[in-house]
């Protein structure tokens, strides 16, 4: 009898130092956030709150343009315009590095009238670079006028869902707050109290704590303050003005009922889907919210102190326990068949709790609970029939054969795993499209384009697959695919690019046979590149695809799209070009700063692999190489004679007239080599 009871206790002292474990590690963690998504009380948008959305109507050439032609001027008029109107606290999610278009006058228009204000915020950001915190701060004539400024960032989960945000962080001009923050400031007229997080809550003011969790920032390694959103509407819920309706001062919303600004919070951001500030939220349901609607949210949650906080760590402890305890003891005892009732009782009671105290704003985790009371279910059953069997070596191996199948072979064995949502890892991104399509596709009946270009993608995926990527997606005729998920690879990036050569390879040999049948020449560019992105589950719960996503993903596109202006149809970056340099037979071919992208790109062109190389192939990259060379030097007409030596060379044909524009017109003296692209 003591002997089995030291073993149950050894079971409960077991599970209780792998729930830990799992804990330490945030195992799981996606299903928590999933349920949390589904408490969220979604219907409420404040009426205080009122969106001026720089939308897809504001950009047009009819209405104010392109928003970096704007002037500066249109901003004044709002400020001015709101403040006629009397609004209580006007914020501005944009940030204004870079001096005016229309020059420094504009810039002292715009920031006079902020001096006449002290109810307007403008929206700043900090970055890492190289673990040393960078601000983003208005140009320097803006922010002579001292304004209100706002932190702007967010924190993106490893599901690519946003939460929670920064409270504040010290900086050059002072310690500043998060945007929603100083602009719910400014509304409540609330004084800060203090900068310091003490005993789980900010004291925000002398009348308002809002509860906080600290955690090490992995790049600067200082201790950051969060605060979770409490999202009150879906995307587009909010009260919302066209900013040129705004301007027109056709006050009215979207359904055409006036809107008064009297004593409002406004808040004027981007919505347009071409500006790319929108991200996953809880309440999203597949379509991602705009960020001027997030820090909305947060101003919502703010000023009616609806705050959420996590469950305190001794109270889930508690309730850990008390479940271990509790089935151990009891399961010990009872026949599978009472067991099995017991535990999916006690399942449905954990969720209804989480309900329930999602109503008091505290977010109670359910899942480590679930987790406690599901592993001591197995557990006990296990430990009983290994007792009873009296077979030790054999159920211990049995027990082997479970957890391998559950846990080491997960990814391989359980596609659920992929619920869990996104993770970070490094891979190396395919894109590919079809040079000309609408050309092609204009020249071939539908179904024959079909066949045709069912003929190609089944090709290019079976050499894709061939060489252990993971298809992502077909979009009509592109092709996304990557490597190194969601099984790692530790040569992905090698794999990626034999792929990309055999691509291109075997659609020569295609060319050959479908001139022959009278089919149109097809032509692929493709972009490679090696980054940090988050993989995994994206949608929304009813339609989700397993895909990667982030900057380097984009990057990966631009590159495929950035081959047309040097006449190549193979680019890879340089992260990709490190891992492979030495298999592979590549030229440099530009350093580069893409749309949307302010770090430059050295991006190279992708020919061989080493040792299949030609002799004419040799002497092209390193005449390149030398006119490349010659051209960074500043030596332009030496440069455009060496790339004139490479007839036919479509990139050193764009080097040459480059070459000749510079002989006419010499760059700047601070001219860093580096070109400017402003397509995708």
């Amino acid at each position: 009898m003591i002997k089995k009871v030291l073993k149950f206790l050894g079971l409960g002292a077991a599970l209780l130092i792998l729930i830990f474990l799992i804990m330490q590690r945030g195992w799981f963690m996606g299903y928590q956030r999933n349920l949390q998504n589904k408490f969220y009380d979604y219907d409420s948008a404040s009426t205080e709150i009122v969106v001026v959305a720089i939308d897809e109507k504001s950009l047009t050439p009819d209405e104010l343009g392109p928003l970096t032609q704007w002037p500066r001027t249109n901003y004044a008029q709002a400020i001015d315009l709101l403040n006629r109107h009397n609004a209580a606290a006007i914020g501005i999610d944009i940030t204004f590095p870079d001096a005016s278009v229309l020059g420094t006058e504009d810039d002292a228009a715009f920031a006079e009238s902020l001096t006449k204000y002290d109810n307007v915020v403008l929206a700043s950001r900090y970055f890492f670079d190289n673990g040393t915190r960078r601000f983003e701060w208005p140009n320097r004539t803006i922010l002579e006028s001292n304004p209100l400024l706002g932190w702007i960032n967010i924190q993106l989960d490893d599901d690519g869902f946003v939460r929670s945000l920064p409270l504040f962080s010290q900086s050059e001009q002072g310690v500043i707050d998060a945007f929603s923050l100083a602009m719910a400031r400014v509304y409540l007229r609330a004084d800060p109290s203090d900068y310091h997080v003490a005993s789980g809550a900010f004291n925000y003011s002398d009348d308002i704590r809002i509860p906080a969790w600290t955690k090490k920032d992995k790049l600067s390694n200082d201790e950051v303050h969060f605060m979770y959103i409490n999202y009150f509407a879906e995307p587009n819920q909010f009260t919302r003005i066209s900013f040129s309706d705004l301007l027109n001062e056709n006050l009215v919303d979207k359904q055409g009922n006036p809107i008064d600004f009297r004593d409002k919070i406004v808040i004027i951001g981007p919505t347009a889907i071409d500006l790319q500030d929108d991200y996953l939220s809880p309440v999203s349901s597949g379509v991602r919210m705009p960020g001027v609607e997030i820090h909305a949210n947060n101003i919502q949650t703010v000023i009616t102190q609806k705050f959420l906080r996590d469950q305190s760590k001794l109270g889930l402890w508690l309730t850990i326990l008390g479940f271990l305890i509790v089935n151990i003891v009891v399961l010990s005892l009872v026949k599978v068949r009472y067991a099995i009732p017991l535990v999916l009782l006690e399942i449905l009671g954990m969720l209804i709790g989480g309900i329930v105290t999602y109503e008091y704003r505290i977010l109670v985790n359910v899942v480590y609970p679930i987790l406690t009371i599901l592993l001591s279910f197995t557990g006990t059953f296990l430990l009983r029939f290994i007792m009873e069997q009296g077979q030790r070596q054999f159920i211990e191996g049995a027990f082997g054969h479970y957890v391998n199948k559950t846990v080491v072979k997960q990814i391989k064995k359980d596609p659920h795993m992929l619920e869990l949502g996104g993770t970070k890892r490094e891979i190396t991104v395919f894109f590919s499209d079809i040079a000309g399509f609408t050309t092609i596709s204009e020249k071939l009946k539908p179904e024959d384009l079909v066949k045709f270009l069912n003929e190609y993608l089944g090709e290019m995926t079976n050499i894709i697959i061939g060489n252990q990527g993971t298809l992502d997606k077909y979009e009509g005729d592109a092709i996304m695919c990557f490597w190194n998920a969601p099984l790692p690879q530790h040569d992905h990036q090698l794999h990626a690019c034999i792929a990309a050569l055999e691509n291109q390879k075997r659609l020569a040999e295609l060319r050959t046979k479908w001139a022959k049948l009278d089919l149109p020449e097809m032509k692929v560019r493709i972009g490679l590149n090696s980054g940090e992105a988050v993989v995994g589950n994206m949608g929304s719960e009813n339609r989700f695809d397993y895909t990667a996503m982030g900057d380097n993903v984009n990057l990966a596109s631009r590159l495929e799209s950035i081959n047309k202006q040097y006449g190549t149809y193979l680019m890879i970056s340089e992260s990709t070009y490190e891992a492979v340099k030495e298999q592979m037979v590549c030229r440099e071919l530009d350093q580069i700063r893409v749309k949307g992208k302010h770090e430059p790109v050295r991006v190279y062109e992708l020919i061989a692999k080493k040792g299949d190389e030609t002799t004419e192939m040799a002497v092209k990259v390193k005449t390149f190489t030398e006119a490349l060379a010659l051209y960074r030097g500043l030596k332009f007409a030496e440069a455009k004679a060496k790339f004139e030596n490479l007839a036919g060379d479509a990139p050193s044909e764009v080097f040459a007239k480059r070459c000749e524009e510079f002989i006419k017109i010499p760059p700047a003296q601070d001219w860093d080599g580096v070109w400017n692209f402003e397509v995708k």
